[in-house]
Order: C-alpha cells, then structure tokens, then sequence
C-alpha cells in the first residue's frame, strides 16, 4: 500500500524541451500535495456496427497536467520562481553569501518557441516505481498567506511524457530548517502599513496550453501562450472603515506588498505596484463582526515595468 509520506519530488532543469534529465542530490523539494496525472484522450472509430453494445475506441493525445502544492523554503521557492518567470531579471550579490533575485513579468519568451524553462520531474508516490515527467512547464503560480501557516506555493505544471523509471533517494536542502511563517509577515497597502487584511492570495497566470501537432506521437509537440500573464488577488478584509470600499467605488489604484522575513536575512518581497479592486462585496450575514472577501488584480506599471515583482533573498543566485 502506497503512503504519501514516503513519497518525494525531485526537479532537474532540461536544456531541450522534452529531453529528460536525471535528479541529483539537492534537487528534491518537500511537499504538502501533488495532482499531477497522465490522462489519455479517446475517440470514437465507428457509429453503425450492428450490434447494441459501445463499440471500440482508440487512445489519442497523452496529456500530463497538474498542481504541485508546497512551503515555501526560501531556496525552494527560488526554484519555483525561475520555472514560473524563467530567469531573474536582476540578481544583486549582497553581505556574506546571500543574493537578492528580482522575478518580474516577463518580457519575452524563455527561449524560441519554449514560454517558459523546461524541466523534468520525478516523482515518487511509494508504489514500486518512480513517476519521471519531462518536458515540464510551470504555466501557475498561487502565493496564500493566513494566520497558522507557512507562506504557501502552488504551481500548475503542463508535462510532455510520463514514464516509470527506479526510484532514487532524496535529499533535500536542509538550510534553513523551516519555511517563511505568518508570523514574519507584514503588509502595505499605498505604500502604508495595514493589519487589515486577514487572509491573500496572489495568484500569477502564464496562461499556457499544450498543443497537439500531427508528428508521429501521441505526446503534445508544443506548448505556448494563450494570453498574457495575469495577475490576481484575493483575500479577505476587516470592515473597520469605509476607506477601502471607497477605493472600490472610485476604482482607486494602490499597490500592494507581502513581506516575510528569516533569520540571517532571507527574505521574500511579493510587489504589485498597482492593484486595483474587482470586487468588494459589502454585506451583513449576522450579528458578528463584518469581514469582506474581495477581489482584485494587478496592471502594468511603467516606472517598474512589470505588473508583479517578487524580490527573493537567499544563496542562490538566478533562482538556481
């Protein structure tokens, strides 16, 4: 009988889109769930066949697809970050060993014909065999911060093949110990602190889709953008004042950041310099204390040329 528990995730970067590469030591991730599933498409052959009975279908396209949810170590999330923005767009080498990476909204693709970088997946779910994915794409990223828990991660991935292969022993990276908390986290609406906001997720869309192609396989032969990458936020809101309704009704911007913090000075900074409401639905359910689950999304700044920057310091330099 499988347990989850003893399962692992490993990730190795490919240098060709679908061409697999083995997991080394350090690159396994600790995880609290994963969905990712090989599905098999199917289609009809014939309709009129003198029998009641269904009649035989064929196996098409193999689609692999899925969420990978996880903490967010602070190298881990770097690893992270780099499949979803691809590559930093600065990295600036501060005190002792530590590097500061900004992720923002890409400008271009990954690499001609590739959105994003490609990697390969292993992943192991205590049954015989290890699960290898190749040819990986990381189209979602959604950030989500509340009172007792740790800054959370979930990433939607797009995969080329799936394929059993022996499983290998994890190790993971064991500095530092534990991930960014709630407790280290601070937020600014418009530049100003606020203890406003109870609960917010950021979530990040690179709008990506696998694409099937007559070339002699049954795997997917591209993938690429359907959209631009959109930003969206949603939380939840004390109703102390009318100022943020207020902001709703005018279609006020502000921006909006997350900070967490570690000991020696690792750090994660999530920037949406202009964020505007969606939605503010106001209402009374009873007698308690009035909350407001509201909506809203990022645009395009000029002056910081991106519609979301994420500032990650760690040891790592690029997202490793």
């Amino acid at each position: 009988m499988g347990m989850g528990m003893a399962g692992h995730l490993g990730l190795a970067r490919e240098s060709a889109w679908g061409t697999p590469v083995a997991v080394t030591s350090g690159g396994y991730v600790e995880l609290l769930s994963e969905s990712m599933v090989l599905t098999i498409d199917r289609f009809d052959i014939k309709n009129i066949a003198a029998m009641y009975a269904e009649a035989d279908d064929m196996a098409g396209i193999n689609k692999v697809a899925g969420d990978v949810e996880f903490p967010c170590f602070p190298e881990v999330l770097g690893r992270f970050l780099r499949g979803v923005f691809g590559a930093p767009s600065t990295v600036t080498s501060l005190a002792a060993t530590l590097n500061k990476n900004i992720f923002k909204t890409p400008t271009a693709d990954f690499a001609s014909g590739q959105p994003t970088p490609p990697y390969t997946f292993e992943v192991y779910r205590d049954v015989t065999s290890a699960q290898q994915i190749s040819g990986v794409v990381m189209t979602s990223l959604e950030l989500s911060m509340k009172p007792n828990q740790e800054l959370r991660g979930k990433v939607g991935i797009i995969g080329k093949n799936m394929l059993n292969i022996a499983k290998t022993t994890p190790t993971y990276i064991s500095s530092p110990s534990f991930p960014f908390s709630f407790d280290t986290c601070s937020l600014a609406l418009g530049s100003s602190a606020t203890a406003l906001i109870e609960a917010l997720t950021i979530s990040i869309d690179n709008q990506l889709e696998g694409i099937s192609a007559l070339n002699a396989s049954t795997a997917i032969a591209k993938v690429r953008r359907s959209g631009p990458q959109t930003v969206n936020i949603s939380g939840t809101l004390d109703f102390s004042d009318i100022t943020e309704f207020n902001n709703f009704l005018n279609q006020t911007e502000q921006s909006l950041q997350a900070t967490f913090t570690k000991a020696n000075s690792f750090m994660v900074a999530v920037i949406v310099p202009r964020m505007v409401y969606t939605a503010f639905p106001v209402s009374v359910g009873d007698k308690g204390r009035t909350t407001v689950g509201f909506s809203g999304k990022g645009r395009y700044h000029t002056g910081s040329a991106t519609a979301i920057a994420i500032e990650l310091t760690t040891t790592s330099s690029g997202g490793n």
